[in-house]
């Protein structure tokens, strides 16, 4: 959620900007052809030069294709030169008519010859999908640097509109659940292979939110697709999230305006809480590390007359008491699931709170959440028009029900995955305040219940980072200088697991590096040792106490 670009997946000056105005039979063809291609393309020494030897806007304008697998057409080639950290690539694009409601637009990004590092990264989406990751620069942004050298393919998953309506059509549900990514990698791996004259040797995934859910489902899905996984606070449970957070949180948020909260009340709630939780994990630096110990409840900021920017109404408080507590709608879906947990602290310090609870205004009703489960209620009442605030989910379950076994990510037997190699790297904001990490950490118990603790911590791994929430801001680290992809690279190639990565923390709006902090495995932080320079990742040790 699954953040569409026009909320959770926007650099934080664009996110501001549009919210201020405001988820397969046919893979073994696709196989054979590729391994056609593959193994034209290991001819012997008189072989033709790969097209990809050629300059490359010459080889650009020159490839085509008429072999691609699920039926893949080419609709243009063009070139994009280098830009900032980008370099030159050639984009080839087409599109797969899965059915007359579903075609999927896909892109595949190829570097020079001498660049390219023999390796595909698939670039999830965000939110409903319906636009092309590659294309979106905050997309670019999240992957970073290190994923120039890679083959990038992406794909708008099979719709073209941001919205949810076409959930109603069982392919366009499917390609949006797991099959677009699936069909389009091997889309994008013929490219390669047909440019370059040889085979990828590795093929990553890298995600965030939706994004970050497609590549997990993908381990459960296809197994064989992926060398390694990289899931950014993957919304995995989507329905749930609808179907508990739309009548307990959203439906109580905009009943009423003394339930709402403001830019103001929000900085105001967030200064206490983080005056009442900063110092648990040994340190006060603006950071809630021990979330698990933060039990504060917002009582003294009640008003005791008028209301106003200074203090709470007693609905507000209400309000913070329902993020912070688990939800339960009596609606049983995929597995046998039921309820969805609570919301990680610190959120209000991040622009989580606005984006995705609260938005700019009472009267818009912009949060992400709110347009969330209010699309969802659309799609299962059947009326473009259906109101959340009168949405009743228990009068809908199989609909819902329909909608997450297709779309939920929580298969936990993926041995299939683990058996080939592949690695599994997820990360978590700690103040999450669109997909609850709580949901996904008991999503990863029941694969270590399934598999084992110690065959799982051989190839997976749930970090998290404190003060840092769903649009990836906040007092914390930046979650982008740990270089998630790098780290997933060197545990695949070399075996290097990332159990000591380190990320940096910034002063506010600049990337001036203030202090670096170590990157714990989950449910443990970031703990000061009481001596030492505070600035430095040596001085603090991964506890869970």
């Amino acid at each position: 959620m699954f953040p569409t670009p026009s909320y959770a997946a926007l650099a934080p000056t664009d996110r501001a900007a549009r919210t201020a105005g405001r988820w397969a039979t046919r893979s073994l063809s696709g196989l054979g052809t590729i391994a056609a291609i593959a193994l034209t393309a290991c001819g012997g020494n008189d072989a033709p030069a790969p097209l990809a030897s050629k300059p490359l806007a010459e080889a650009c304008a020159a490839y085509t294709s008429t072999a691609l697998p699920h039926g893949a057409k080419i609709t243009r080639t063009e070139l994009r030169k280098a830009e900032g950290t980008l370099p030159d690539v050639c984009i080839v694009r087409g599109q797969i008519v899965s059915s007359p409601d579903s075609t999927i637009q896909w892109a595949v990004e190829l570097p020079t010859l001498a660049q390219w590092n023999g390796k595909t990264l698939t670039i999830g989406g965000g939110g409903l999908d319906g636009f092309i990751p590659t294309d979106d620069p905050w997309y670019q942004q999240l992957v970073g640097p290190s994923a120039n050298p890679y083959v990038k393919i992406s794909s708008d998953s099979g719709h073209q509109s941001r919205g949810f309506e076409w959930a109603k059509n069982d392919v366009a549900l499917r390609n949006h659940a797991f099959d677009a990514n699936h069909f389009v990698l091997e889309v994008g791996t013929a490219i390669a292979t047909e440019f370059y004259g040889k085979r990828p040797v590795r093929r990553y995934h890298m995600g965030h939110s939706n994004g970050g859910r497609s590549g997990l489902i993908s381990t459960q899905k296809y197994p064989q697709d992926y060398d390694g996984v990289v899931a950014m606070e993957p919304a995995i449970s989507q329905q749930a999230h609808q179907v508990n957070l739309g009548p307990n949180v959203i439906q109580h948020i905009f009943k009423s305006r003394d339930n709402w909260l403001s830019p103001a009340k929000v900085a105001l709630y967030a200064k206490a809480e983080t005056a009442a939780c900063d110092g648990l994990d040994g340190l006060k630096d603006g950071i809630i590390g021990n979330v698990e110990a933060c039990n504060y409840v917002p009582t003294d900021l009640l008003c005791k007359g008028a209301d106003s920017d200074s203090c709470l109404t007693a609905g507000q408080v209400e309000t913070i008491r329902r993020i912070y507590s688990d939800h339960k709608t009596p609606v049983t879906l995929s597995r046998g699931a039921v309820g969805y947990p609570r919301f990680g602290r610190g959120g209000a310090a991040t622009s989580d709170w606005e984006s995705y609870m609260f938005g700019p205004s009472f009267e818009a009703r912009e949060s992400f959440n709110h347009m969330a489960v209010t699309e969802a209620a659309r799609v299962v009442e059947g009326n473009p028009t259906a109101d959340i605030l009168r949405h009743d989910p228990t009068q809908y379950a199989a609909q819902y029900l329909r909608l997450a076994q297709m779309i939920d990510g929580i298969d936990p037997d993926i041995s299939a995955f683990a058996d080939k190699g592949g690695k599994l790297l997820i990360w978590y904001g700690l103040s999450d305040t669109c997909v609850s990490l709580y949901r996904t950490a008991e999503y990863f118990d029941t694969v270590k219940q399934r598999l084992g603790a110690s065959k799982v911590q051989g190839f997976a791994r749930m970090l998290t980072s404190p003060s840092v929430g769903h649009n990836l801001d906040g007092p914390g680290t930046d979650p982008l200088s740990m270089d998630l992809l790098a780290a997933l690279d060197a545990w695949v190639e070399k075996g290097n697991a990332p159990d000591k990565l380190i990320a940096t923390q910034f002063a506010p709006g600049t990337r001036t590096p203030i202090a670096q902090r170590p990157v714990c495995e989950f449910p443990k932080f970031p703990r000061y040792n009481g001596t030492g320079d505070v600035s430095k990742a040596e001085s603090f040790t991964c506890s869970a106490t």
